[in-house]
């Protein structure tokens, strides 16, 4: 059966909490990243250092640990307790059960070998990694832009990311891609509007949210495919709770 719906999901920041996991990270070298608001209020290059009350400290404090130590660290608390936010893991597992579903993860991801990390972190939580279509660790230097521009094809009768920030938003607004963006993640709301320009009815405040407005999305695609599947395979579109506030 062709796939008719790419559906790529974001990692860091969507579907996991990756604020807590460089905090605590971060935390074991005696770093710190600040608050969570004041987090993801910061460009991509300050997240990792702090902001005003933090910066130089951090600067500091890199000059102890040697980069890969950091980052080992920071694969351990991944591979350990990082999980998937519950509100995806059905709703995932259907779309990877879905014939016309193209799905998969593309994440730019800092921890040490992050294709492993990330399966490690899906399989944890649940989901049916093995099956997913792709997990694709977005290198240093490459553009995720790029990569979705290549992924692009017109087998798909629709192309939905998934993702929480002001970049993801753009490189899917530049080749074609329908967006959900999550402003839970590493971009608050008013950062979305107010430096990316993101069209507020794309925003949605919590997994919950943004789980309920894709599986209305999804569903079409997993209430024809039934029709193909024998009834012990079937999937019921998973439960999520409704829409309410974006």
């Amino acid at each position: 059966m062709k796939k008719r719906l790419l559906l790529v999901l974001d990692f860091d920041g969507f579907l996991i909490n990756s604020y807590a996991l460089i905090r605590d990270a971060m935390g074991a070298f005696g770093l710190d990243v600040g608050a969570e608001e004041r987090f993801k209020n910061r460009r991509k290059f300050l997240k990792y250092f702090g902001g005003g009350k933090e910066l130089l400290k951090n600067l500091v404090g890199f000059t102890l640990p040697k980069t890969r130590r950091l980052r080992s660290e920071l694969t351990k608390h991944y591979r350990e307790v990082g999980r998937v936010y519950p509100a995806y893991v059905s709703l995932i597992n259907a779309a990877i059960e879905t014939p016309t579903i193209h799905c998969g993860i593309l994440s730019r991801n800092y921890t040490l070998e992050p294709g492993p990390t990330i399966r490690t972190v899906l399989r944890r939580s649940g989901i049916n990694e093995v099956d997913l279509d792709f997990v694709l660790p977005i290198p240093v230097g490459v553009k995720k832009v790029d990569i979705l521009a290549g992924m692009a094809a017109s087998r798909y009768y629709e192309s939905i990311l998934c993702a929480d920030e002001i970049g993801d938003y753009r490189a899917a607004m530049e080749t074609g891609y329908e967006s959900l963006m999550g402003s839970y993640g590493f971009d608050t709301r008013e950062r979305l509007i107010t430096h990316g320009d993101v069209a507020p009815e794309s925003i949605y405040d919590s997994p919950e949210s943004l789980a309920a407005a894709l599986s209305q999305r999804l569903a079409p695609y997993i209430e024809k495919d039934e029709v193909w599947r024998r009834p012990s395979q079937c999937l019921a579109l998973p439960a999520v709770a409704g829409m309410g506030a974006r």
